[in-house]
């Protein structure tokens, strides 16, 4: 009996230090692993390494008021590329950029919230301005012709095609970038949200962007 319980503790002792060294190196090598690889960004939105300048545009907004790039500097500015006759996408995107600004409205930042028009043809200023303050009143609208407001969405690689629509009251529907785009208090293009969006992810992903500008 004596014999075999030395024969088990023969077998099992080497077995159990071989594991322990085994999983000591595991834990060695994770280790190394942790230490040298990228921690991933736990942004949601796209962040560039160095914001981005933009080249001379010049539109107007809902009230009459040039909008260019001196209008971006001095505040943050969300903007969103659409349309008042959109079905879908736009009333939705409105309604989570109004949910953003009420998370944002003690953040003690200057933020403004922005829609440029893809469909300057029936987007009149009245009209913009009252789609866009109906999802909240301190919203602008934005509008030019194609070509003032392809001076802006070309540089940003926004894309907005008129489709045919049968089924639609005015004939056409139009096909744009859903993605919300930031731009810092220098004017420059900062960041872009895409989708699928919501509140808490912009209205958090922005706080840490905040801070890191400052």
């Amino acid at each position: 009996m004596q014999q075999r319980n030395s024969f088990i503790r023969t077998k099992l002792i080497p077995g159990i230090i071989i594991g322990a060294l085994a999983m000591g190196a595991g834990i060695w090598v994770a280790s190394l692993l942790t230490k040298h690889s990228p921690v991933a960004d736990p942004l949601a939105a796209t962040r560039f390494p160095a914001a981005r300048p933009v080249q001379a545009f010049s539109l107007l907004d809902h009230n009459g008021n040039v909008f260019d790039n001196a209008t971006l500097a001095g505040h943050w500015s969300f903007l969103f590329f659409g349309y008042t006759h959109c079905p879908d996408v736009c009333p939705t995107t409105m309604s989570v950029l109004n949910s953003v600004a009420r998370r944002l409205q003690d953040a003690g930042e200057n933020i403004r919230f922005v829609m440029v028009t893809v469909d300057p043809e029936r987007d009149t200023p009245e009209k913009l301005g009252q789609f866009v303050t109906y999802f909240n009143g301190k919203f602008i609208g934005v509008t030019g012709s194609e070509t003032d407001l392809q001076q802006l969405t070309k540089q940003l690689g926004i894309m907005f095609m008129r489709v045919n629509d049968a089924d639609n009251a005015a004939g056409y529907l139009v096909d744009h970038t859903a993605s919300v785009f930031l731009f810092d208090p220098d004017g420059n293009y900062h960041a872009v949200f895409s989708p699928p969006l919501t509140a808490e992810a912009m209205a958090g992903d922005f706080s840490m962007m905040a801070r890191d500008y400052r």
